[in-house]
């Protein structure tokens, strides 16, 4: 689906993980908020949460200020802007993205790349701390500081007051980015881009967005003066213009006294430029567009309904998004029973409305087609909407949505408190951009209470009928070279014949029965210990099986649990792994009773999920669920590993699934390349081969159910993790019930090492690929090592050095990548080896520059070191992530897996003082030398065929 801040999103940085862009009365926000529908007297605007500090300075600049303690010792420091690419003038196309990457380098306090350099300082990473977006309607500059360091903390308003006024524009650094921005421009590049150059100015049409997507023009790019960028800053980075944002843990007041003294000063324009909200007419004839393309994989088949923006601020708007997501959630699972259908003509398909433009909004019906079906795909998707249209949804069907609807909104609220600051500052964004109304989790939560039961099967039944129409409607087909799309012309009559199909009611095949008819009968804990280290208990069952349990209060309404035992896929004959290497088999026939549509409409209204499948050296075991669903989600478990189903019509449905995924995996190029690389890098190992139509053919349920029962028939070495919130009270019954009854014979069983050869010599390697003008470079180095916890700490330390100088020397010295994938590590199953990976995307012209200097800058490092500089900032990175990890339920069930699988002792894995001993020059100098391997490696270089 199209999403104005998902799809045409454009960041300064690469993405680090996610840790996931958006007195105390209702605000004013600034005078460009688009036109809504008035507002009736009696559904006022809902007032914005109380726990958040809404203010407007003198200037115009409005803030927002909340004190919330997740992360603790963290604050969530913003800057939205309301301008983007559509306020460009004719020679700024790409400028307002290019204009955000100058933020982050020279301000008046912070020259050149100073910013960064501070950040990485203070312990924050750049790109997962340090980060901004850019799009049609707004600018995002996004900071995360630690508020246990005062100092830090006003560098970071201090950061932000530059941004908001105070960029350079050194002529130097502009050249220098503009390589950066180019190369940014390049990854994007490939075939959904030309799709989307060819689709966007018809979907766009009559309308200012359609010539300005924020990436921009290479030709501007490449030659805008500063000049030009300076006049886009001028003009709509001005205090009337935006807002600072700052979530976290600290004063509030202080943090508030802050923001008054540093952006009070700032000043308007004497003759400010109007900030418009710019129409996407919709009341042209329907419009088609067809488009293939030799490097697209999927035949994609999507009708759009333009719709003026509807405005998202009270009561009664709440009450509307409700009945869209009850219509949206319906339908969807319709079409993903329809899906299911081993003669569908597509393998997936959705419905949705969402916000795309200030002033448009979008209702879109997409389908991904099968190979040649797309003919068959248009008059489907219309006849489902006039299937509800004529007969309406079912009273089942909506109990369902209803109960999932419910427990998200209940979970959403007991969860507030524990939500990451970034996730709340996004959404203060929606609601400075766009009034989008911010009451709070508890708030929603009431509304939804009182307003679901309202919501009448009348109301949702011609929903769809009352969005859109031909009027301003557009249908975009686009597939791959050589499977021929239908003629516009024929598109339409097509369309035509969906709506006036003759329909049948829908049938909603309800399995209204227990998971389990028969509980197993209780086994018991036979044994107790306690891990003071971990804070966990252990409980050894009756069958074998052993269970780690750490309550922690992290997340209010998360438990997460794991299992393995050693064996996977490894101990299987080559004749048996065909039935197991593809994804998914098992789950996609359902489990006991229950087909996988069954499933879901059973589990409606439970948050919980487990699955049960292999990984090459273990059977694992996965799921979680919030405390009040963990019966529910163990006895899925149960059901999964003791009862995996046969059903053939689900077989014939996830088989064609896969075909549609092989057929045309090679066309992308970048697929291709890495598929290539991994034979190479692989000795061309049987187990390491991309998946094609030959092997999926191979493939009989009957043998890998049989696979399934075989490696899951003794359990009893099983070691199961529980994280999150819970009650050892509570668990222990529903442990006794759900895995002390798994099965259990005294099987022995531990891993086979499958003898994957690694190159042991110098490999280079140039794939041909693609057409657009980029090329990939991956290189590996590799060789046997005996690994140590001191080898394993001193790896990471080197992966952090090489991350900050590579991005130092390729992306800021050289402007010649957007970001380098880089990393050394130390591996100990199913060989003990050391490693080190790069890998980047560029202009195929810069592969031998940027490669001389890749191997000339670690070879440097092994004769010299590095500076203790670098050393202070790996450090520092090491213990402010640490910080965090820990009051994280990802990060403890990680830890646990690997304290409890290796047999080892917490401290070791998590004391940072010897990792913190082994940060010298002498040990980064030694570490780089022995993963530095000149003489043997493997380099893959993708290059254009043109």
């Amino acid at each position: 689906m199209l999403r104005r801040c998902l799809i045409l999103t454009l960041a300064v940085a690469c993405s680090g993980p996610d840790k996931s862009p958006r007195v105390i009365t209702p605000i004013t926000p600034p005078s460009t908020t688009p036109p809504t529908t008035a507002k009736a007297a009696d559904d006022p605007a809902t007032p914005i949460d109380s726990q958040i500090k809404v203010g407007t300075l003198a200037n115009g600049l409005t803030y927002y200020v909340m004190k919330h303690k997740k992360p603790e010792n963290r604050a969530a420091l913003w800057l939205a802007v309301n301008a983007g690419s559509v306020l460009e003038d004719d020679d700024q196309r790409g400028l307002a993205h290019f204009v955000e990457h100058m933020a982050f380098n020279g301000t008046k306090r912070f020259p050149k790349s100073a910013i960064v350099d501070y950040i990485e300082k203070i312990g924050m990473d750049f790109g997962a701390d340090l980060n901004a977006y850019t799009s049609f309607d707004e600018t995002v500059y996004q900071l995360t500081v630690p508020t246990d360091d005062q100092v830090a903390t006003g560098k970071g308003m201090d950061i932000l007051r530059d941004w908001a006024a105070e960029i350079s524009f050194e002529p130097v650094e502009v050249d220098k980015e503009r390589g950066v921005v180019l190369e940014e421009w390049r990854l994007g590049r490939g075939a959904s881009a030309r799709i989307e150059d060819k689709q966007w100015p018809v979907l766009l049409q009559g309308s200012r967005y359609a010539t300005r997507l924020p990436i921009g023009q290479p030709d501007i790019l490449k030659t805008a003066k500063r000049d030009t960028l300076v006049r886009y800053y001028k003009d709509w980075y001005r205090p009337d213009n935006m807002a600072v944002i700052a979530i976290g843990d600290f004063d509030p007041a202080a943090i508030e006294k802050a923001i008054q003294t540093r952006f009070g000063d700032l000043t308007n324009p004497a003759t400010p430029r109007k900030r418009s909200e710019l129409p996407v007419p919709h009341d042209h004839d329907l419009a088609v567009t067809t488009t293939t393309d030799a490097e697209l994989p999927d035949t994609t088949v999507t009708v759009y309904d333009k719709l003026d923006h509807r405005r998202e601020e009270t009561k009664g708007d709440y009450r509307k998004s409700l009945v869209e997501s009850l219509y949206h959630q319906m339908l969807n699972g319709r079409f993903s029973e329809l899906a299911l259908d081993p003669a569908a003509p597509f393998v997936s398909a959705g419905s949705s409305t969402t916000d795309f433009t200030r002033t448009v909004d979008l209702f879109t019906r997409e389908a991904q087609a099968k190979k040649g079906r797309a003919a068959e795909v248009i008059p489907l998707l219309f006849k489902e909407i006039a299937r509800v249209e004529k007969f309406g949804f079912l009273a089942t069907e909506l109990e369902r949505a209803r109960r999932d609807v419910l427990s998200n909104a209940e979970m959403s609220a007991r969860e507030w408190e524990k939500t990451e600051s970034t996730s709340i500052a996004d959404e203060v964004t929606r609601n400075f951009f766009t009034r989008e109304q911010m009451p709070g989790r508890l708030v929603e939560l009431a509304m939804t209470q009182e307003l679901l039961p309202t919501i009448t099967l009348a109301e949702l039944n011609h929903l769809a009928s009352t969005w859109g129409g031909k009027k301003g409607r557009v249908i975009a087909l686009s597939g791959p070279d050589g499977q021929p799309l239908p003629e516009d012309a024929e598109v339409r009559k097509l369309a035509d014949q969906g709506a006036a199909a003759t329909v049948e009611p829908w049938k909603d095949d309800v399995a209204d029965k227990p998971l389990l008819a028969t509980k197993p009968t209780p086994g018991k804990v036979v044994a107790t210990a306690q891990n003071e280290a971990a804070g966990a208990t252990v409980w050894t069952l009756s069958n074998g099986i052993r269970v780690v349990v750490k309550p922690t209060t992290f997340q209010n309404d998360e438990v997460r649990f794991e299992g393995w035992q050693l064996g996977g896929t490894s101990l299987l004959p080559d004749k048996d792994y065909v039935h197991v290497r593809f994804d998914g088999l098992v789950t996609a026939m359902g489990a006991g009773e229950f087909s996988a549509i069954q499933l879901r409409k059973v589990l409606s209204g439970k948050i919980a999920g487990a699955s049960a499948g292999y990984d090459e050296l273990s059977q694992v075991v996965s799921g979680g669920a919030r405390p009040a669903d963990l019966e529910t989600a163990l006895q899925l478990l149960y059901l999964r590993v003791t009862s995996p189903r046969k059903d053939e019509r689900a077989f014939a449905a996830w088989k064609q699934g896969q075909i549609e995924s092989i057929a045309n995996r090679k066309r992308s190029p970048e697929t291709l390349f890495y598929d290539e690389m991994t034979a190479v890098r692989t000795g061309n190992h049987p187990r390491r081969q991309p998946a094609t139509i030959e092997m999926l053919d191979k493939v009989d349920p009957d043998r890998a159910i049989a696979v399934f029962k075989d490696r899951f028939s003794d359990m009893g070495s099983f070691t199961f993790v529980f994280v999150g919130n819970i009650d050892l009270a509570k668990l222990q019954p529903l442990v006794e019930q759900y895995i002390a009854t798994l099965p259990a014979t005294g099987r022995k069983e531990k891993w086979r090492d499958i003898n994957v050869k690694h190159p042991t010599r110098k490999i280079e390697k140039t794939i041909l690929a693609g057409t657009e003008p980029k090329s990939y470079f991956l290189l590996t180095m590799g060789a046997p090592d005996k690994w140590t916890r001191d080898a394993e700490r001193d790896a990471s330390i080197l992966s952090g050095v090489l991350d900050i100088r590579m991005r130092e020397v390729l992306r800021e010295d050289l402007g010649g990548v957007y970001g380098v994938g880089i990393g050394a590590w130390q591996s100990r199953e199913p060989t003990q080896r050391r490693g080190l990976l790069v890998s980047f995307g560029c202009d195929p012209a810069n592969v031998d520059k940027l490669r001389k200097a890749l191997f000339d800058e670690i070879a440097k490092i092994t004769k010299e070191g590095i500076p203790e500089t670098y050393l202070e900032k790996v450090r520092e990175k090491i213990k402010r992530a640490h910080e965090t990890e820990l009051k994280e339920n990802w990060w403890w069930m990680f830890k646990l897996r690997e304290v409890y699988y290796f047999n080892e002792e917490l401290t070791s894995a998590t004391d940072l003082e010897p990792l913190f001993k082994r940060a010298t020059s002498a040990n980064v100098k030694a570490t780089a030398a022995k993963h530095f391997t000149p003489n043997n490696y493997v380099l893959g270089v993708m290059r254009p065929k043109t």
